[in-house]
């Protein structure tokens, strides 16, 4: 490898380090507070992540249509705030069923129309998991401990797929991932869900403890490599430039998703 690769790659584990470094401590203070404060960064998240989504997935970009879009998708999470999980979930499909088929179809004849509508129930659903999560017993544990698997998946991952290289495990979605780097960082996310569920969760079936957190590595790695398709489809690198080294905010969310959405059907057994 010649001088330059190893300064790109240095450079970018930085600026990636850096992202990390300014992002935890966001996730923490929504996870742990409930003020209004809390709420209002998911509502302002979720409004940066539906004005990356349509920026991909629309080819006609007004202002007022990407405004209504993140709009309808806060006016959602917001009302899923004040009222009960299934309610939250029929609300969802509600909005994004009726309003984008209806209001975007006749008023401004989008193409990918079906887009906008995945990218409304990608959004929506695992925020929604993420406020009801908070609510129920040792809720913000189950939270932090999908930061823990999440976090250290995606680090490791990176580190041994650039330090070990090898063949490509995905090369059409995801041309970076290694077979040495994604096996290794699920091992190693793994690994830190098993620690941090025997100090802080009490999981008396020892499967569970060990499969937990494989399970929420690997759906991790799946919301990465949907992310990737997203953009494969519609030609974009990455989703926006808000995060350096890691592009937009999507490009951060992915993994959270899943796993949010994996811990939803995880927290029945808890």
């Amino acid at each position: 490898m010649d001088l330059d690769k190893i300064l790109n790659i240095n450079n970018n584990l930085i600026k990636r380090s850096f992202s990390i470094l300014f992002l935890i401590p966001v996730y923490f203070f929504s996870v742990f507070s409930d003020s209004y404060l809390s709420i209002l960064i998911i509502l302002l998240t979720s409004l940066i992540l539906s004005y990356e989504w349509f920026k991909i997935t629309q080819k006609h970009t007004e202002k007022e249509n990407i405004i209504l879009f993140s709009v309808l998708i806060s006016l959602t999470l917001f009302l899923s705030t004040i009222t009960n999980f299934f309610f939250s979930l029929i609300l969802t499909i509600i909005f994004s069923i009726i309003i984008l088929s209806i209001i975007f179809l006749k008023k401004f004849n989008y193409k990918n129309l079906s887009w906008l509508f995945y990218g409304f129930i990608y959004i929506t659903i695992p925020l929604i998991i993420f406020f009801k999560l908070k609510e129920i017993e040792n809720g913000k544990y189950i939270l932090l401990w999908l930061l823990v698997i999440i976090c250290s998946t995606d680090i490791f991952s990176y580190i041994f797929g650039k330090l070990i290289k090898g063949p490509k495990i995905f090369p059409k979605l995801s041309p970076s991932k290694t077979y040495s780097g994604t096996f290794l960082g699920i091992i190693i996310g793994t690994f830190f869900g098993i620690l941090f569920s025997l100090h802080y969760l009490n999981l008396e079936n020892k499967y569970l403890i060990f499969f937990f957190p494989l399970l929420i590595s690997i759906s991790g790695l799946f919301g990465d490599l949907f992310i990737s398709k997203v953009k494969r489809t519609f030609k974009v690198k990455n989703s926006g430039r808000i995060l350096p080294g890691h592009g937009g905010l999507l490009d951060r969310y992915d993994s959270i998703s899943f796993g949010l959405i994996a811990l939803f059907f995880i927290q029945y057994f808890l």
